[in-house]
């Protein structure tokens, strides 16, 4: 997304003040935009995608489809998954989330799914930073994970804050239950044990995911 606002704003031929003013927030907001330490919300992110002349979905990393796809339903994206990240909350405020189209498998139990946004590089060896994944939670849906499961992993520490990561569920020979980042860094390839003394719940169980490309130039 930074490099993606740096071209839209160098295409457009503005500086970062003239953008700002274009989609309602302060020089120093694009210019966190661009060095990647803050991702816009909702609304900048509409206003960006007006100055691209791209559909808000393909934007923010989505494929278009066509209304004539029957494989195509809206999915709503309420937060971000990215280990090591404590906040007060796991999904965002109602109005920094969105709606995308996604193509899901027509054969696919009518689950309600929520869509998130994978940050960081702990799944990248399946999930590039900015990939979205599909899931359906668990207990709303009646869901156990099976062995080799990509499930949503929710953590909560000492001072009331929250970590929702994304592994891979991984069940021993010895039926002892892991949590498995799949990741070419070195700091997130240490597993995670189900039972422990640490407050770790699987809240989803990821069923369709789709791989972010860059924008068109």
């Amino acid at each position: 997304m930074a490099e993606k606002i740096k071209a839209l704003r160098e295409r457009l031929g503005i500086d970062q003040r003239e953008l700002a003013d274009k989609i309602g927030v302060n020089q120093s907001t694009v210019s966190k935009y661009e060095l990647g330490k803050q991702e816009p919300k909702r609304e900048p992110n509409m206003k960006l995608a007006e100055l691209a002349g791209v559909p808000f979905g393909e934007w923010v990393g989505v494929e278009p489809v066509t209304a004539r796809d029957v494989r195509a339903k809206t999915v709503q994206v309420v937060g971000e998954l990215c280990a090591g990240q404590w906040r007060e909350a796991i999904e965002w405020d109602h109005d920094d989330q969105y709606s995308v189209p996604a193509l899901l498998d027509p054969d696919m139990p009518g689950y309600q799914l929520n869509g998130y946004v994978v940050r960081g590089t702990s799944m990248n060896q399946y999930y590039p930073d900015g990939s979205i994944v599909f899931a359906a939670a668990t207990i709303s849906n009646g869901l156990q994970p099976a062995n080799g499961d990509h499930v949503l992993v929710s953590r909560r520490n000492r001072e009331g804050m929250y970590e929702a990561s994304l592994k891979e569920y991984v069940v021993n020979a010895d039926g002892s239950k892991w949590l498995w980042p799949r990741s070419t860094d070195p700091e997130h390839q240490a597993p995670l044990r189900l039972e422990g003394s640490e407050e770790v719940t699987i809240t989803g169980i990821v069923r369709a995911s789709f791989i972010t490309r860059p924008m068109r130039r």
